[in-house]
């Protein structure tokens, strides 16, 4: 086998991820997020096809009865070449690092969602100004008496149409797959960060367009974050109403609005979205198993 091409899709992916971490891209929140969403699963899914796929190749040399016995033919690389243990032991190693912290993301976030599922709807006993997107069937919106305090009606009709839009769109989602992407792989933590933001800036620009005004919605941010001042945010991984970029999106609204992007968010979604779907297939020698041959 040729050890360059097993690698060769989890460093694209990882590559393009990178590439994104730092280059803004010129398309409306809702895409930016779902084209960074995409590239982050994918690249997290690629890196560890091709960590199991090499570890379960060194494990086959271990115990090849085991292996003829258990593993599909498209899981090897159907030839004599046993994977060194220079590369075999850290993959293995890998794997269940990245299995175990999978996990450890996955019981966490389920337990935040829980414990603000159970506050949902009522209002938090806090000076802090809070508001908070819960999501799920029991889910809502949380806000705190320090928020009900600082703004007017008007104003809190500007966040509860900001956290509506992170519910309407299940952002929770796409902040589980960046999660997951920065907590197995630390080089994508500002993938990650600029997903949240793309996230933020969605929510507000869907608050913009449901009151019809965009100073009174960088108005509110700046307030609620002023408000917050140093009793800044919490280490949910659930969207807040001020969690981050409070600055860029501010500006972002006093200036024109975003395009929306109708025919280029889509084109490039799906042109991305392809090619590191083959990728992250790719990695799980998935072209075996449909009879292809790309490794």
């Amino acid at each position: 086998m040729i050890w360059p091409l097993t690698f060769l899709p989890a460093a694209l992916t990882l590559v393009l991820a990178v590439v994104l971490s730092v280059a803004p891209l010129p398309l409306h929140p809702a895409w930016s997020a779902r084209v960074l969403a995409v590239v982050a699963g994918t690249t997290a899914v690629a890196v560890a096809g091709t960590l199991v796929f090499v570890g379960l190749n060194y494990a086959a040399t271990l115990a090849p009865g085991l292996a003829d016995r258990y593993l599909p033919e498209w899981a090897l690389f159907g030839d004599d070449q046993p994977v060194p243990a220079a590369l075999g032991v850290p993959a293995l190693a890998l794997t269940a690092l990245t299995a175990a912290v999978a996990v450890r993301l996955a019981v966490r976030w389920a337990a935040e969602v829980r414990h603000a599922q159970r506050g949902a709807g009522a209002v938090v006993q806090s000076d802090v100004p809070i508001a908070l997107a819960v999501p799920g069937r029991d889910g809502g919106v949380l806000v705190s008496r320090g928020l009900l305090r600082v703004l007017g009606g008007v104003e809190l009709r500007v966040v509860f149409e900001h956290e509506a839009a992170h519910l309407r769109h299940r952002h929770h989602r796409y902040l589980a797959a960046g999660a997951l992407a920065a907590g197995t792989l630390p080089v994508l933590r500002r993938l990650n960060a600029r997903l949240r933001f793309a996230l933020e800036r969605w929510a507000d620009e869907d608050a913009a367009e449901a009151v019809g005004d965009r100073t009174l919605v960088a108005h509110t941010i700046a307030r609620v974050a002023l408000a917050r001042a140093e009793a800044e945010s919490s280490s949910s991984p659930l969207p807040a109403f001020t969690d981050s970029g409070v600055v860029q999106r501010v500006q972002a609204l006093l200036a024109a609005p975003p395009s929306k992007n109708t025919i280029t968010g889509p084109v490039l979604l799906t042109g991305v979205g392809t090619a590191t779907g083959l990728l992250a297939s790719a990695a799980w020698q998935l072209d075996r198993a449909f009879g292809l041959s790309i490794l």
